[in-house]
């Protein structure tokens, strides 16, 4: 919990003294570096279409349950590359993917990026907080905080 408590400090401060980041970007996929479990590189703008962001914390309590609940939904994510966002060790975003029943899947991704690139994207964001794009990388809507899964669900 401590870490967790950080991490939304650090993020808060950070986003104060960055202004208005998110605002340029608001609509489009962030130009954020993402390391893969295999140690590749890959920038979110390469992502494919209709992705769905998630940025989280794995010792998030919110982001715990919005990921029991997304396991529990999985058939309404099928159709969507699900992109699971930490700045956490690789170790501890594989312990989150095990522990909730979304490692294995072809469409459910766990990658690691650095806070800077959270906060010049998004600014100030609590975890979990969930993007949803179009196919062509157009915000469709964004959820900032736990939410319901069924409102998520509603925009898949």
């Amino acid at each position: 919990m401590k870490n967790v408590f950080l991490f939304i400090l650090t993020i808060a401060l950070l986003g104060l003294s960055n202004g208005n980041a998110s605002a340029q970007r608001a609509n489009e996929y962030p130009n954020m570096s993402l390391m893969m479990t295999n140690g590749s590189i890959k920038n979110a703008k390469e992502l494919p279409g209709s992705s769905v962001l998630i940025i989280y914390f794995p010792d998030c309590d919110h982001c715990q349950r919005e990921a029991t609940e997304i396991s529990k939904h999985l058939k309404s994510f099928e159709k969507r590359p699900v992109w699971f966002i930490s700045t956490a060790s690789f170790a501890d975003i594989d312990n989150f993917a095990r522990q909730y029943k979304l490692a294995g899947y072809d469409n459910i991704h766990f990658v690691r990026t650095d806070i800077k690139d959270v906060i010049n994207n998004f600014g100030g964001i609590p975890t979990p907080s969930v993007f949803i794009y179009s196919k062509e990388k157009q915000l469709v809507k964004a959820f900032k905080g736990e939410t319901k899964i069924e409102e998520i669900i509603k925009y898949l």
